[in-house]
């Protein structure tokens, strides 16, 4: 007998990006079912950079000192090694984390620091975590097989143990990744870019503590005879690494994915010495940009998310932070038409904000990818490589791409390298902190629904005006009348980007207004 599952919204996929938006639709009282095929995450890292604003998603789920317990903080990792071998010569480096000058810059900049967490622990972390999440039915082992859409909404066909399940709901979001199927069911066609390359993953256990534990680098890039490729820093204390090798031409094709190649010897030419390797796992895969030819299906009734819509080369670590940034961006619209306090149209802004985004992402990852090929196949001696090195910094200190990007803006992202802290509509509050303790950040201030941060001189006004409009709250601190310079206020979303900028001379009239251009229903409008 087929059992049957009812709820508001049904994500498909488990990964980062479907368990971050199962997390973020339940923490708006969203009814959400998860279906992933897998009943445990695949052991291989794939992604392991956390950048700032996906720890600021995972803080306002409560998550980021549990991700960062389970990763390698910033500060023990803030080099970038580039050497002929592990044990070999150095021959550049880069300092992200350079001085405590900048471990404070960046500390300014944002509530958390990036992290180092590989993909896998991530999302045990998330999956464990749903337990706390009593409005999310979470169906592992389970695979979807099918999805149709009509006027009542979605309808998502799936075997699991216990037999067919069909689950019906509002919406669908899917988050199956690159190879998932029911996407295409429903109209949404993928769209590839000429691959960069192939390339080769190796997940080993080895103690190389003799050569790492004293130079605190993330990511060693290996350039000699036999590897030319990155070292990857997964559980450097527990000795757990990726090495990953792109295919340069034919003859590397060919040699690296010989199905007799000894692996650990692979490994043992990129450390440079006699060590032992545990082989754990090991993948092989085309790097380069896909997308889709449109993210939400033609009845408006399912999205698509990370790798689903986008992939990216790994040079820079987008993939996962930029997919889970999609789930962001998304639930809190879908909690507000489900709901009743935001207009259908809403959903329309998911693609028109997101996609630049993601275009921009691939755009830059395609460029550091490029870059660190030029430097790995070419190494001129001397002064020219330090300066080429010096030209990889994008590619590993990127502020103003991972927090900078602005909805309202064109280009989405105005310097990959450096932060405008300034408020702008579309872009993400900066933070500051709004209490003497230093617990509660700007950053936090749109978790509940939309926000009004005032200067306090209209703080009194403006919390007049939110008091009786569902879904909004007004806030107030003392900085705010240096971070808004002329303006009285500004309306903050929920996923904490700006909406609009307040003058102050009708502030009923003003919030009202401006929840109706952010999507939002207006005053009126909720008490009909």
């Amino acid at each position: 007998m087929t059992r049957r599952v009812t709820a508001q919204v049904v994500v498909v996929g488990g990964g980062p990006v479907g368990l971050a938006a199962a997390h973020l639709l339940a923490q708006r009282g969203v009814r959400t079912v998860l279906v992933e095929r897998r009943r445990e995450p695949s052991p291989h890292p794939r992604a392991t950079i956390v950048n700032v604003r996906t720890m600021e998603v995972l803080r306002t789920l409560g998550l980021a000192d549990r991700v960062r317990e389970a990763g390698v903080p910033p500060q023990e990792a803030g080099r970038i090694s580039f050497r002929t071998a592990l044990a070999g010569t150095e021959f550049g480096h880069l300092d992200v984390v350079e001085s405590a000058e900048k471990l404070m810059l960046m500390a300014a900049q944002s509530p958390e620091l990036p992290g180092i967490c590989p993909q896998h622990r991530i999302v045990s972390i998330l999956a464990a975590a749903l337990a706390d999440r009593p409005t999310v039915t979470a169906l592992f082992g389970t695979t979807a097989t099918g999805l149709s859409t009509g006027a009542a909404g979605v309808v998502v066909e799936a075997t699991g143990a216990d037999g067919p399940c069909r689950i019906e709901a509002d919406y669908a979001l899917l988050a199956e990744g690159l190879h998932g199927e029911l996407r295409e069911q429903v109209g949404i066609a993928p769209v590839a870019e000429p691959p960069l390359g192939r390339l080769l993953d190796v997940h080993f256990r080895a103690d190389l503590r003799r050569w790492t534990q004293h130079n605190g680098s993330a990511l060693y890039w290996i350039a000699n005879s036999a590897v030319r490729g990155a070292l990857i820093t997964v559980d450097p204390v527990g000795g757990e690494w990726l090495l990953e090798v792109p295919a340069s031409g034919p003859h590397d094709e060919q040699r690296l994915f010989d199905p007799g190649l000894d692996h650990a010897a692979l490994v043992g030419s990129a450390v440079g010495a006699d060590v032992e390797v545990a082989v754990l796992s090991v993948r092989s895969w085309r790097m380069g940009s896909t997308g889709v030819d449109r993210w939400r299906d033609a009845s408006g009734r399912v999205f698509v998310a990370g790798d689903a819509a986008h992939t990216f080369p790994p040079t820079g670590g987008f993939g996962m932070n930029t997919g889970i940034q999609d789930a962001h961006n998304l639930a809190w619209k879908l909690a507000g038409v489900l709901q009743g306090w935001a207009r259908p149209e809403l959903l329309d802004s998911y693609e028109t904000e997101r996609r630049p985004v993601a275009e921009f992402n691939a755009r830059q990852s395609e460029h550091n990818a490029r870059q660190i090929e030029a430097l790995l196949t070419g190494l001129p001696p001397g002064d020219e490589v330090r300066q080429l090195i010096e030209q990889q910094r994008p590619h590993f200190d990127y502020p103003g791409q991972a927090l900078g990007f602005c909805y309202q803006r064109d280009p989405v992202v105005a310097d990959v390298m450096r932060l405008d802290d300034a408020v702008a509509v579309g872009a993400r509050m900066p933070h500051r902190w709004i209490d003497d303790a230093h617990e509660v950040s700007t950053c936090d201030i749109g978790v509940s629904g939309f926000a009004v941060l005032a200067d306090q001189r209209h703080a009194e006004a403006f919390a007049a005006a939110c008091q009786d409009v569902p879904h909004v709250r007004a806030v107030a601190f003392d900085d705010a009348d240096r971070m808004l310079g002329h303006h009285a206020a500004v309306l903050v979303r929920p996923d904490g980007h700006v909406a609009a900028e307040l003058p102050g001379d009708d502030p009923a009239a003003e919030v009202a207004a401006a929840l109706v251009v952010a999507g939002a229903t207006a005053h009126e409008e909720q008490h009909a």
